[in-house]
């Protein structure tokens, strides 16, 4: 069964990186990167969320000591219908989230928190997945390893019908060996954020899973 699987997801690895590359290659690696980082670093709204984003990103010691973080970060990152009760249950259970990430228990964090999270709608007690919400943390703590996947990427990447744990650790693999397997075009990119002159400003907090985010982003919100 687990061979399957495995088989599954290496093929939609191999399709996700394809896609990378087709976008991303010897010829337009740098205007698609300047592209996108002019807009994420012009527009209003994009910028306070990078500015937001480096604020948060691998902080722990902010994680533990803010205590309305959840409610922050639901906003920042503009998630939908998500009631006050469930992020009271989140920011009572900080660390135990943060030991299960630093463990990578994904799929138990996921199952656990997210799958289907109850959620007060109405007079009533609904079960909504959360995705989105799910993989945002998580990148927040392990940037160099997991995504932000949000579900207009997920579809860039033809994954729209896919559940969102298999699509996020299936784009989340396919950036990290994009990123080995193209080394001098991530110092493409990597020059582009730094030529841009507010966005070298927050270039070290950005790993390069967050500007291939960045440039996805972009594909698949701004130019549509």
């Amino acid at each position: 069964m687990q061979i399957h699987i495995s088989l599954y997801t290496d093929k939609s690895k191999e399709s996700v990186k394809q896609s990378i590359s087709t976008l991303l290659n010897a010829q337009n690696t740098e205007r698609e990167a300047r592209d996108a980082f002019s807009y994420h670093f012009q527009d209003t709204r994009s910028f306070a969320f990078q500015r937001y984003y480096n604020e948060t990103v691998a902080n722990r010691e902010g994680f533990l000591s803010t205590p309305d973080f959840f409610r922050r970060f639901k906003q920042q990152y503009a998630l939908q219908g998500i009631d006050g009760a469930y992020l009271d249950r989140l920011e009572s259970e900080k660390e135990t989230i943060l030991y299960l990430i630093d463990n990578d228990e994904l799929a138990k964090i996921y199952f656990k928190y997210f799958a289907e999270a109850p959620l007060q709608h109405g007079d009533k007690i609904v079960k909504k997945n959360l995705g989105s919400f799910f993989s945002k943390l998580i990148h927040t703590f392990l940037p160099n390893k997991y995504c932000a996947l949000d579900n207009p990427i997920k579809k860039y990447f033809g994954l729209g019908i896919e559940s969102f744990f298999i699509a996020f650790i299936i784009v989340s693999k396919s950036y990290c060996e994009w990123t080995k397997e193209n080394i001098v075009l991530m110092q493409k990119i990597r020059m582009e954020i730094n030529s841009n002159n507010t966005g070298k400003l927050y270039s070290a907090k950005m790993t390069d899973l967050k500007l291939l985010d960045l440039i996805f982003w972009y594909q698949a919100n701004a130019v549509m």
